[in-house]
């Protein structure tokens, strides 16, 4: 069958945008049934294996990538051939072309695909370990697919033996040119919290216990959590000054802070900042008088805490009872204008 390229005349986003229209309109099955709200990972794998023009469309897609280069709209086209068509001959060029102009772009790629919304993520991960020339790419790829089965599939031992494999084999690789940090270590602070008998649930809801954790603060105390916040209540908050929404939310935090902190509540803050930001966020710390303690590692959204709790996005944040460590509200109940109703409540209901 010879190559059509949609929309070869017009504009690149918009061809792109007719490409993939048409692919969903004519392959219903890559469409999660009426009554879910997305397709599992084996109903996207058998969409996959049914889908009999995928080299097809696999070439369109790379055609239309390869006549812009480097730009927005290649590197979409190119994750799209990934995605939906890993088997086809095409997938192992357009993951060459990633991996030459767009591997920087990767382990933002690899955070954003760790969810149940994309079914295709174990495959697409495992298309990149075995086909990009990029050992940088593939160590990102074998880390992200580990973290995948375990937070979405829930296959501990597939996942711990990725973990140890990117140890063993990419443990060296440093996750950026100004950070010392290593797949090696972001993979060994997973294990950990595979391994621990305080494993966080597939959701951390109010009810539920907190996972404990150690940690040291940026003016360099230990700090044991929930253990040191006994006869407290006690809100972890994950922010950084990167997030807008985070930004937003500070006056309201100080603001509830200052009207609850004498009557037993404290706060301990998460910054997902990247490394090298420990003058800038102290700064900001300052200017915004935000008094509490907080917790900086320079591993943004690989933070082990942050991946413990299992917060899908930021701000978010966790009210505990720092006696028993119950979580008594969290997520979009203990922010804005909920959250002094959240704390309010904790303090009456924490136990004498």
């Amino acid at each position: 069958m010879g190559l059509m390229l949609t929309g070869c005349n017009k504009s690149p986003q918009p061809a792109l945008d007719d490409l993939q229209n048409e692919f969903a309109t004519k392959h219903i099955a890559f469409t999660a049934p009426i009554g879910s709200k997305y397709l599992t990972v084996e109903q996207w794998e058998q969409a996959v294996r049914q889908c009999p023009d995928a080299e097809d469309y696999a070439a369109r897609f790379l055609a239309l990538g390869k006549a812009h280069p480097k730009t927005a709209v290649a590197e979409q086209a190119m994750w799209w051939i990934v995605a939906y068509c890993p088997e086809a001959p095409s997938c192992k060029e357009a993951i060459g072309i990633l991996s030459s102009d767009f591997a920087d772009h990767f382990p933002d790629q690899c955070r954003a695909s760790i969810q149940p919304t994309i079914p295709y993520a174990d495959h697409y991960f495992r298309a990149i370990t075995e086909k990009s020339p990029s050992r940088q790419m593939q160590g990102w790829a074998m880390l992200a697919r580990a973290r995948f089965r375990q937070t979405v599939m829930h296959d501990n031992a597939t996942a711990q033996k990725l973990f140890d494999q990117v140890v063993s084999q990419y443990g060296d690789i440093a996750v950026s040119a100004t950070s010392s940090v290593t797949l090696g270590e972001l993979a060994n602070n997973d294990l950990a919290n595979l391994r621990n008998p305080d494993l966080m649930p597939e959701h951390l809801a109010s009810g539920l216990k907190a996972p404990p954790f150690v940690a040291t603060t940026m003016d360099g105390q230990t700090v044991k959590f929930p253990e040191a916040y006994k006869g407290k209540v006690v809100l972890l908050d994950f922010w950084a000054i990167w997030c807008g929404p985070c930004v937003k939310e500070i006056p309201n935090v100080v603001k509830a802070y200052l009207n609850y902190h004498s009557k037993g509540f404290e706060i301990l803050g998460v910054s997902l900042d990247q490394v090298g930001s420990e003058k800038v966020l102290t700064r900001f710390i300052e200017k915004n008088e935000m008094p509490w303690p907080q917790i900086y590692d320079g591993k943004y959204l690989d933070s082990p805490i942050y991946r413990r709790y299992g917060a899908e996005g930021i701000p978010h944040a966790f009210i505990v009872d720092g006696d028993t460590g119950i979580i008594m509200a969290e997520g979009d109940n203990a922010r804005g204008q909920k959250l002094a109703t959240a704390i309010e409540d904790a303090l009456k209901r924490r136990l004498p």
